[in-house]
């Protein structure tokens, strides 16, 4: 029997910020997929992205909105709309969705202060409770499809192999404590957060799996 071809994931994030995959990475492992890492900002200064079957687009504390981005930030948004032009499967999560927005010549918005809570989405089914930890918000997906969406912002969107989903669908409770204290948030604040995420656990991975079932699986 002939091997099937190995399966390559890009992953695009910090060095050392909202670049842990948590149950995104469980999903990756489990589809059998090599993972190779590219970080800001050295990553975009040709505007491109290394080639891949799969390009995951990580958390920032960068903004992407415009007259707030930086020169690095307009790389990659620049690269971003290349590669869903392309037609290459994308999923952009919180930053890496606020770039799809921008690429697709959507818009996001700056809120007066950070949201940090917990969100259930339908796509189609029920899913999550995920983090929504941001304070850039998408208000319009450029020429995307809205998927899901609260009163205040999108939370998922599609254009094509392209998927921007704003919660973070990637965190576990390790993964969200350490976010928390890289970023310096109040201590109260992060440890009900990560108590709540601890409980729901269970919900938040299956989540995850369903979603990347359907966007990412689907297409292959």
């Amino acid at each position: 029997m002939k091997a099937q071809p190995v399966k390559r994931a890009l992953i695009h994030s910090e060095t050392d910020l909202a670049h842990e995959l948590g149950y995104v990475g469980d999903w990756l492992e489990t589809h059998g997929y090599e993972l190779v890492r590219a970080f800001r900002p050295e990553s975009v200064e040709n505007e491109s992205f290394p080639d891949a079957d799969l390009l995951i687009n990580l958390g920032s504390l960068s903004s992407a909105v415009e007259g707030f981005t930086t020169n690095a930030t307009e790389k990659e948004i620049a690269a971003v709309t290349d590669w869903i032009a392309a037609g290459k499967p994308y999923l952009g999560i919180c930053f890496g969705a606020q770039v799809m927005a921008r690429a697709l010549g959507g818009n996001v918005e700056r809120q007066p202060a950070v949201h940090r809570g917990f969100e259930t989405v339908e796509q189609p089914l029920q899913l999550g409770p995920w983090i929504r930890w941001h304070e850039d918000f998408i208000t319009d997906p450029g020429s995307a499809d809205i998927v899901s969406e609260t009163e205040d912002a999108i939370m998922i969107f599609r254009s094509g192999n392209a998927w921007g989903v704003q919660p973070h669908l990637e965190l576990t409770p390790d993964t969200l404590r350490r976010l928390a204290q890289k970023t310096g948030v109040d201590p109260a604040e992060s440890t009900q957060l990560v108590s709540e995420l601890a409980n729901n656990s269970t919900a938040a991975k299956n989540s995850t799996f369903a979603l990347l079932d359907h966007i990412i699986k689907g297409q292959s």
